[in-house]
């Protein structure tokens, strides 16, 4: 993707906000009222129908390697840099347009319109490009998810963002959300080959749901192809890769490379999160079927995580059944909550011919939430690759190192 730089951006914003303040002297005005609502500052009109927000986040970290067979630069990052703009229109309407000026560069995270007056309000539609729905921590923003980065387990065999459409509907004690989709929007044109159509699912049920008690089970399924494959049946191509749970460093040991021949793959998920009180338990695992052509062996790709939290102090984790996911952290004390946890992640991206790389990793992580605004990571991972996690031969294998990394994480 051409990534475009910031000044060219900012002449866009400024054109556009002209463009509307003149279209606006000519339409009646609708006055907002402006008020904090945990600490965003959120435009709202009296009859509800029309609300205003901007959600921004600032992720500042920072990592030591304890280097083992391979020089990893010890360093600082701009992890994000994340500035959303977001509407309630017409009462029934959602918009949403979300960029990321991390790297000196601008890139479109979710673009998507939803309306939202379908199954008596107990679901929407979208289109646009956002999240598919696959995966537990995928889907968690990444302002809640519980470590620094989601785990090498999943990470890699995720669907990401896509452009697409979703249908979802909910109940007290469901969840489900089908969707069709293509590429994200970074591939945004075609040459003599069409884009490759993606089917995409995910039901998750809570049989229990209280303040201090929840119950969470979920599973997915993804039947994908390549982004584009010949007209002539050889297939297309495919790759699965990822860091080690450190984005620091920009190696991803394990990297299956480009594989060829690729007809389709499907894709099962599932999952698993407990909460009571203080503690929380949260695991995934995803396996991945791929079909070749040409009479070549098919694949099997796997990983996952399991996860085990503790607040010192007296919170717990809230859940959103509309979304299926762990929400915010809103502190009991002036002082912060503080939360302790423990996880261990595999990666199993070798099969046949292809050798992407097997890795084990685990995590020891403390948490201080300031506030519901600022938030404090602190992760050491222990990180346990095999002889083929090389990033596509650019590293020596069997690398086995640890990392001790931070977080300042500002959402405002």
């Amino acid at each position: 993707m051409e990534k475009v730089k910031i000044p060219r951006l900012v002449l866009v914003v400024v054109i556009t906000v002209m463009l509307l303040s003149s279209a606006g002297v000519h339409a009646k005005l609708t006055e907002l009222d402006a008020a904090s609502k945990d600490g965003i500052l959120v435009f709202t009109s009296d009859d509800g129908e029309f609300m205003w927000w901007v959600d921004s986040r600032i992720y500042l970290d920072t990592a030591f390697y304890i280097e083992d067979k391979n020089s990893l630069g010890d360093g600082v990052q701009l992890r994000r840099a994340r500035m959303a703009w977001k509407a309630i229109l017409w009462e029934d309407w959602y918009a949403e347009i979300d960029t990321d000026f991390d790297e000196e560069a601008v890139e479109i995270k979710d673009a998507y319109l939803r309306f939202d007056n379908v199954f008596n309000r107990q679901g929407y539609v979208r289109f646009g490009n956002f999240r598919a729905p696959f995966g537990l921590e995928e889907n968690t923003t990444s302002r809640y998810i519980m470590f620094m980065e989601r785990s090498q387990g999943t990470d890699p065999l995720t669907i990401g963002r896509r452009m697409g459409l979703e249908v979802a509907k909910w109940s007290d004690l469901y969840r489900i959300a089908v969707g069709a989709c293509g590429p994200d929007v970074t591939v945004w044109e075609t040459t003599d080959d069409d884009m490759n159509l993606n089917l995409v699912g995910r039901f998750t049920t809570v049989p229990i749901n209280e303040e201090g008690r929840v119950l969470h089970l979920g599973a997915a399924y993804a039947w994908r192809h390549p982004t584009f494959e010949a007209l002539d049946g050889t297939g297309g191509e495919i790759r699965f890769r990822t860091r080690n749970e450190t984005h620091v460093t920009d190696y991803k040991y394990l990297n299956t490379g480009y594989i060829q021949a690729v007809d389709d793959f499907e894709q099962y998920g599932g999952e698993l999160a407990f909460v009571l009180n203080r503690l929380m338990v949260q695991g995934e695992y995803i396996t991945t079927n791929v079909t070749r052509v040409d009479g070549l062996e098919d694949l099997n790709f796997a990983g996952g995580y399991l996860f085990a939290s503790y607040f010192l102090t007296n919170d717990t984790h809230p859940y959103d059944h509309t979304s299926g996911e762990f929400g915010r952290i809103k502190p009991g004390s002036r002082m912060g909550a503080l939360e302790l946890a423990l996880r261990y992640s595999m990666s199993d991206l070798s099969d046949k011919d292809v050798l992407g790389g097997e890795s084990t990793t685990l995590t020891a992580g403390l948490t201080w939430y300031a506030n519901p605004n600022v938030k404090i990571y602190a992760n050491y991972t222990m990180v346990n690759n095999d002889m083929n996690a090389t990033d596509g031969g650019s590293l020596v294998g069997d690398d086995d190192y640890g990392v001790l990394q931070a977080r300042v994480m500002v959402a405002f």
